[in-house]
């Protein structure tokens, strides 16, 4: 298919789709009222106010798990009030045996496996968009958002407050909800989208106020309405949480870790402020200003021999509070991201940044985000004869420091903006479209300059932009069961060097601007058979990575999905599920090189018992890879693969619950390369023998096998190639113990250790057309052996959080990060997983306390 003839398909579909989604569905008919207190409400668990005796009581629950629909088997009875500051809901919990009702502790916001209510809220009725607020039968909170309709995340926070009592026949959970926190319309009567779900633990049930199955592909569009919220103002409050940061740092006087003692400490001191504001009754400013993350855990220790990117979760709190707006259309999981908050402030750190979010007119949202990042660096350092003195810099003037403690990396000042907006059309569907800009602030690049050895380039040089713009649908019909939703991008080069070479051997210039694209359109839900077709295009140009994240390029990649889904169960059995996926690709260079197929089926069941077993087979075959002999775009053929794998998860709320996956993979003969097993074993438990006490265990065994890795580019045709078989272990430790569930203290530990042994080596040939290498016309040839490794990490994380009083905070963190001592002069690299050389190796000891203190109007 010619490209113009896709983008036209492409159209076609998009505004056919709109058309189909626009009309109006069926609404939830339920609808349940608040009444106005009598007098004030005291959040402690007790429903003693006589506010509460006075008010409705709705007990319609019905059961979403396991029998979808059904009578419940345990009486729920539902209250709600409201004043001019809060609106309090009360769930009264009835069990017939309340001695097992599951009051385990954890962290705030923490995945707790208990008895628990959650309250669902759509206070600007837009169907899309819900807060979440739970709280568990041992008062521990949990607050999220559902965005899209039907995606969740856990990482929006409010200042809100709750409680759990014991009664004689159960557990009550009160809320109270701020209309400060809340955004809604500026009107006399209100009506939200609402729902509360009730959920017993040792019955795997979920009961709900309104039927809203999980067969559906929709949440919030399904909830039902509260109503009787009359004379209700919105209040433009205002949210200031300065804080105060303390840190000593231990850490090795040479960057050689062939000489890590001695050690030098490193007191520093952090004050930063965040703010949020309420501008209108539908528009929130939240900022920050010199934020400090020092209490988020360390990423996870991972290997990475592929070319390409990984992927890491954010942690921090400013970038994952309301970010749901600067998601990509259909989730993380998409082919191209144009924001990813993970390239502001990890090197170079963050003076001072903005996000504005809401509504501007009935349903239109739209998000702004900037970020300002500079700080103070030296290109060298006198590690001999450190400077010790305490420095305090312009470019960073709420850190002070030793000047010897400053990075050595280029610390290159950058401003980010992203800009999205978002429009609903019909009830369940809605358009939209997002800017980003990475804009470095350093000037320009000279040709001169450029020609410089990397250590020696001036700062405009070492900087890397890029702007990118998208439009996106995400139509559905009104119930959510058929949709059509995609994204259409384009990229554009800025700063840096002239040019710069891409894995591909694609060449980007400044000014480069690059196309790309994806379409997802099926059934997504509904009880039987699914289907979804995908189409992702990406053309060489195409680079969304300096502020978003995008995997690859020069590729065009459609693939299928045909799916049994039986989340209700079907007879005995729970659940039931099976999918059956293929795709393929090839580059969109002109060539059109096969990047290689795939497919895979998995399926999986829960048993009555609630233990979850799956099994999945799939395969990769053939193709060439364009990225792997050094930036060249000489297709290597790639080695076909078939893998089996098996898979348990047992019932979550056991005491004791473990689970995990193996998998087994046999990789072909490549040429002269023989076949070879590869494998993966992850399996974890998780204990909680008190609940008080949480400990998680979790070991990761990898053994995988490359047919043929690039080691050296002799010339422009001839390459040196071999094998490698590597393997990793990773063993991690998660133990939490909850004082309160206002007062936890948390333990982090990963060892992780790594070999790689590469040989025999192999001589491949191509020409100056960029002629493709089987391996079949691989070469022995004689070289010694000096790509071998031997990696060893250790992660250590010692937290103690105290929220001593509502939404103020006091952080005690304590973490060790520590590398093995290398392997130096003619050894060979150990060929072993055992971690040697971890305890003689370089280690940074940091010891940091952090208060924080919250001020609301």
């Amino acid at each position: 298919m010619r490209a113009n003839d896709r983008w036209v398909l492409l159209a076609g579909l998009f505004w056919g789709a709109i058309a189909w989604a626009a009309a109006e569905g069926p609404g939830r008919n339920q609808f349940i009222r608040a009444v106005r207190s009598s007098g004030p409400v005291v959040v402690d668990g007790r429903l003693d106010e006589d506010a509460w005796a006075r008010a409705p009581v709705f007990d319609g629950f019905v059961q979403r798990f396991p029998d979808a629909g059904k009578a419940p088997s345990e009486r729920t009875e539902l209250r709600i009030l409201h004043d001019d500051r809060n609106v309090y809901i009360a769930v009264t919990c009835h069990d017939s045996e309340p001695a097992l009702i599951n009051r385990s502790l954890g962290r705030r916001d923490s995945e707790l496996y208990a008895d628990r209510v959650l309250v669902l809220l759509d206070t600007t009725h837009d169907h899309r968009t819900a807060y979440v607020f739970s709280v568990s039968a041992g008062g521990v909170q949990a607050d999220g958002l559902h965005y899209d309709d039907r995606l969740y995340s856990a990482d929006w926070d409010g200042v809100w407050d709750a409680a759990a009592g014991s009664i004689e026949s159960g557990w009550v959970a009160e809320f109270s909800l701020p209309l400060s926190m809340l955004r809604f319309p500026a009107a006399p009567v209100q009506t939200w989208g609402f729902s509360v779900r009730r959920e017993i633990a040792r019955k795997n049930e979920e009961l709900e106020s309104v039927l809203n199955p999980r067969t559906s592909n929709a949440v919030v569009s399904r909830l039902g309405h509260l109503t009787g919220l009359e004379d209700l103002k919105p209040r433009r409050a205002v949210e200031l949480v300065p804080y105060l940061a303390v840190r000593t740092v231990a850490r090795p006087q040479f960057s050689d870790a062939a000489r890590p003692w001695p050690r030098l400490v490193d007191p520093s001191l952090d004050v930063g402020l965040d703010l949020k504001a309420a501008l209108t009754s539908d528009l929130a400013l939240t900022g920050t200003l010199n934020p400090d993350f020092g209490q988020v855990e360390a990423d996870q220790l991972l290997l990475n021999l592929s070319t390409f990117e990984l992927f890491f979760p954010e942690k921090r709190s400013f970038f994952t509070q309301g970010m749901e707006l600067f998601q990509p259309v259909g989730g993380q999981t998409m082919p191209q991201t144009l924001f990813y908050s993970r390239r502001i402030g990890l090197r170079t750190p963050i003076l001072g940044a903005a996000k504005l979010t809401g509504t501007v007119m009935p349903g239109v949202q739209v998000g702004l985000l900037d970020a300002l990042v500079t700080g103070p660096w030296l290109r060298e350092v006198d590690e001999e004869r450190p400077d010790r003195r305490l420095g305090l810099y312009l470019t960073r003037p709420l850190h002070l420091g030793p000047n010897d403690a400053l990075s050595t990396e280029p610390a290159v000042p950058m401003n980010y903006l992203a800009a999205v907006v978002r429009a609903q059309v019909g009830t369940n569907s809605r358009v939209g479209g997002m800017v980003t800009l990475a804009t470095p602030l350093t000037g320009t690049c000279r040709p001169e300059d450029a020609a410089l050895d990397e250590a020696l380039r001036p700062l405009p040089c070492l900087a890397r932009g890029g702007n990118a713009a998208a439009v996106d649908f995400d139509l559905k019909t009104a119930d959510g069961e058929y949709g059509v939703l995609g994204q259409l991008t384009g990229s554009q080069e800025v700063g840096g060097l002239p040019e710069r070479t891409l894995r591909d051997g694609t060449v980007l210039r400044r000014e480069s601007t690059g196309l790309g694209g994806y379409v997802r359109l099926g059934r997504f839900g509904g009880e039987g058979f699914r289907w979804e077709l995908g189409d992702d295009f990406s053309s060489p140009t195409l680079d969304l990575n300096a502020s978003g994240f995008q995997r690859t390029q020069n590729e065009h990649a459609p693939r299928l999905a045909l799916r049994y889904q039986r989340p209700n169960g079907m007879g005995p059995l729970k659940a039931l599920f099976a999918n059956l996926n293929a795709g393929t690709g090839w580059t969109t260079d002109g060539r059109g090189i096969n990047r290689g197929h795939w497919f895979n089926l998995d399926t999986s069941v829960q048993l009555p018992s609630f233990d979850l077993i799956g099994m999945e087979l799939g395969a990769d075959i053939g193709g060439w890879d364009v990225r792997e002999l050094g930036g060249t775009g000489v297709p290597l053929e790639q080695s076909s693969s078939g893998f089996l794998a098996l898979s348990l998860e047992s019932n979550a709320n056991r005491e004791v619950s473990v689970g995990g996956v193996v998998l087994v993979s046999r990789r072909l003969r490549a040429g002269p390369v023989a076949p070879a097993w590869e494998g993966l074993v992850d399996v974890y438990g998780t204990v909680r023998l008190h609940p008080a006490l949480e400990t998680r265990l979790e070991l990761v065994l990898d053994r995988t096998a490359y047919a043929a890795r690039f080691i050296a580019h002799l010339d422009d045709d001839h390459f040196i190639l071999s094998p490698l078989l590597s393997e990793s272990l990773s063993l991690t430790l998660r133990q939490q113990w909850v004082v309160t569930p206002k007062l936890t203290l948390q333990a982090y530990a990963q060892l992780f250790t790594a070999y790689g042994a590469y040989g025999p080596y192999y001589a491949g040939v191509s020409d100056a057309s960029r002629r493709a290498i089987h391996f079949a016309s691989l070469v022995p040839v004689e070289r010694e052996n000096t790509n071998d490794f031997h990696d060893v990490g250790l992660n250590l994380n010692l937290m103690l959080r105290w929220e001593y009083r509502l939404g103020s905070t006091l952080y005690m963190v304590y973490s060790r990060g520590q590398q093995r001592f290398p392997v130096t002069g003619s050894a060979r690299p150990p060929h072993t997983l055992l971690p040697r050389g971890l305890w003689a190796g370089a280690a940074q000891d940091s010891l940091m306390v952090k208060w924080a203190w919250y001020w609301g109007v």
